[in-house]
């Protein structure tokens, strides 16, 4: 029996810090939008290291998906912090997304113009998709887990006639962070 099956790892705590969104513009059927994120991402484990292999960020709107991008692998030592940057494009930020530009529906699109303008913010989420191993420092023994953290409710505010908003939730916001071990 190994020690991560008697002690399971806690998942990492994970903090949005800030949000900016940029090139937000919305034509026909096109959305062109940037969002750029500050995350704390902490380790609150004593025994075991986390390393994140593979990370997709998205961007939505209520359920629909707005943009999706891949996040440069990293590690995080026993109780180790870390800031990380979060770049989300609906233009593709890397050659890799040039071809994943989402289609978004036309009453999408119209529902987020319209609640900008009647309010002058739109509400989004942002949820990752996290492969992660864990590993013990004393036995070397590794447990793979799928994580989706998730920063729900994001209230943008926008400055009128400009494509540039940022978050007004009021500060730092932790963010829940399911975790499933294979």
């Amino acid at each position: 029996m190994s020690l991560l099956s008697q002690v399971h790892p806690q998942a990492p705590n994970v903090q949005l810090n800030s949000l900016f969104m940029s090139k937000f513009n919305i034509s026909n059927t096109t959305l062109g939008a940037n969002w750029d994120m500050t995350l704390t991402i902490d380790n609150p484990n004593l025994l075991t290291w986390v390393r994140f292999n593979h990370i997709k960020g998205s961007m939505s709107y209520k359920d629909n998906i707005l943009a999706i991008s891949s996040i440069e692998p990293f590690m995080l030592g026993l109780k180790e912090r870390r800031t990380v940057r979060v770049k989300i494009s609906t233009m593709g930020l890397g050659e890799e997304d040039r071809d994943h530009q989402l289609v978004v529906k036309k009453r999408v699109l119209d529902e987020m113009m319209s609640k900008r303008r009647e309010d002058g913010a739109v509400h989004f989420s942002m949820q990752m998709f996290v492969w992660a191993t864990y590993r013990t420092g004393l036995w070397g023994t590794q447990q793979d887990v799928v994580m989706s953290p998730q920063c729900l409710d994001l209230k943008v505010g926008f400055s009128r006639g400009i494509g540039f908003g940022s978050g007004i939730s009021g500060g730092p916001m932790m963010c829940s962070v399911p975790i499933l071990i294979n």
